[in-house]
């Protein structure tokens, strides 16, 4: 969950009052913009590869809450720093997609305790194994 270091370093500083579009915090969201949504991309399908391994449900929970978060992110919003810290606003609309966002996040962690209990009553398998196949 790389990808998501950014945004939630801005959210953190947004919450503080510390704006990014000048000064040294500039620097880094600049440095940090290029390669923040092929983060975002690769964390989520490497999410959905892990979730796997307990099943369709928790991967499909996976893929849904990265794209929610892809679509808030990048898609939703006119500014690509706002939207990362899921306070972007539609263009002309003055409406947020912070929902977009927090539904995502919560469909994630939806499937890290999804994932875990299942791990704990130990019906995770390997996913290459699948469903009649059995561990050694």
């Amino acid at each position: 969950m790389v990808a998501m270091l950014p945004g939630a370093a801005a959210t953190a500083l947004g919450t503080l009052g510390v704006d990014a579009p000048t000064g040294p915090w500039a620097a880094l969201r600049h440095a940090l913009d290029p390669v923040a949504r092929p983060l975002l991309v690769l964390s989520v399908l490497l999410l959905v590869a892990g979730s796997l391994r307990c099943g369709r449900a928790p991967a499909a929970l996976a893929a849904a809450g990265g794209a929610l978060l892809y679509v808030s992110m990048y898609l939703a919003s006119g500014s690509a720093p706002a939207a990362m810290a899921g306070t972007g606003t539609h263009t002309g609309t003055g409406t947020t997609n912070a929902p977009l966002f927090y539904a995502g996040i919560g469909l994630i962690a939806t499937t890290f305790a999804w994932s875990a209990i299942r791990r704990r009553r130990r019906t995770c398998r390997p996913a290459w194994l699948g469903s009649t196949g059995s561990a050694s």
